[in-house]
């Protein structure tokens, strides 16, 4: 699944890490009001962008991550904000995001192909 994705990004393309963040940060809020696959994507895109940027192979990026479902939404997006907020003394933060992130669709009520469609058409 994650994979159509990863090869729809254009590696060659990337800003540094830190622009990467900034545009996930500036997505967030969106998630959070949208709710909705378009919204979702548009910010999953910045989160595999990091990823590919931090010189993730395409298995590396997921293979590690399981899941994180927090207690409700609000808790949700706080971790997501702490994982991007503490990366700096902590060495997973990446997977940790990721394992945030691919659980938020599920939160959201979220259909994974929808996702996936709205990813790679953003190319």
């Amino acid at each position: 699944m994650y994979d159509s994705m990863i090869k729809s990004i254009n590696a060659s393309e990337l800003p540094e890490v830190d622009i990467l963040i900034k545009n996930l940060r500036s997505k967030l809020p969106k998630v959070y009001n949208g709710k909705n696959a378009a919204e979702f994507a548009d910010a999953f895109r910045e989160v595999l962008k990091i990823g590919i940027a931090m010189d993730y192979k395409t298995m590396m990026l997921y293979l590690p991550s399981r899941p994180k479902l927090s207690q409700n939404l609000v808790a949700h997006f706080q971790n997501i904000n702490k994982s991007i907020a503490t990366r700096s003394g902590n060495k997973d933060w990446f997977h940790d995001l990721f394992a945030l992130f691919i659980a938020l669709p599920g939160i959201l009520s979220l259909s994974w192909d929808e996702i996936e469609k709205h990813v790679v058409s953003l190319n």
